[in-house]
């Protein structure tokens, strides 16, 4: 009963943001206010959940610059955390059917978050450089390279697509670890449970064509996890 009770107003809270986020969306053209309120909807929804987040490397950070930031992906809180604990104007890549939710969808939308087709090749290689475009403006994107969550906290393959956009834009990566979040919202119920979740940031590091680099980055990922 008290996951339907949190879900419920995690919910009213979730179309709140996305009318206010679509109300502005015509004054931000820098963003800024689209990434103010991305902040207090990753913030109520850990306050709803009663999920604390704690951070490390933070200071390995710009405020100023624009990264692509690599992340293991093992609960849909990962979003709302990330959210959270990321000082960047930064947005997330979405499925780009969720566009056609009403009120929802259309917040993304207008809140420049990013779109990309899961079924088609070509739409998706030609929404990450559209992506590119964005991060050149000074938007940080985060990228889940696995695609999906993980079943088990357990970082899973990285998928080389990704990298077009990282490719594309030659920014710095950020590589970070999600710690704990598949205990708030196990992927094999719907059950949303208390705790606190870490995210360790490490120092953003250029872009390299290299067969290795999405491994190298998988690699410190992993390696931050098992640390802790």
């Amino acid at each position: 009963m008290i996951t339907y009770i949190k879900a419920f107003f995690i919910s009213i809270h979730c179309v709140i943001i996305a009318i206010l986020t679509i109300l502005v969306s015509p004054l931000d053209r820098n963003g800024k206010i689209t990434h103010y309120l991305s902040k207090i909807f990753g913030g109520v929804i850990l306050f709803i959940a009663g999920v604390k987040v704690k951070t490390e490397g933070t200071e390995l950070l710009d405020n100023n610059r624009n990264y692509i930031f690599i992340s293991n992906h093992a609960s849909y809180f990962d979003i709302p955390v990330l959210m959270k604990a990321i000082p960047n104007n930064v947005r997330f890549i979405y499925k780009d059917s969720l566009t056609k939710i009403p009120i929802l969808g259309w917040g993304m939308y207008l809140g420049g978050y990013l779109p990309i087709s899961r079924e088609n090749v070509r739409d998706a290689m030609k929404s990450l450089k559209e992506a590119a475009k964005k991060v050149l403006k000074g938007i940080s994107v985060v990228i889940f390279p696995e695609g999906t969550r993980s079943y088990d906290g357990k970082p899973g393959e990285f998928k080389r697509g990704m990298f077009v956009l990282a490719d594309e834009a030659k920014v710095p990566l950020v590589p970070v670890a999600i710690i704990g979040s598949e205990k708030i919202l196990p992927r094999s119920r719907f059950k949303i449970n208390s705790g606190t979740v870490m995210v360790v940031f490490n120092k953003p590091v250029e872009y390299k064509k290299d067969k290795n680099f999405l491994d190298e980055i998988r690699n410190t990922i992993v390696k931050n996890i098992s640390e802790r």
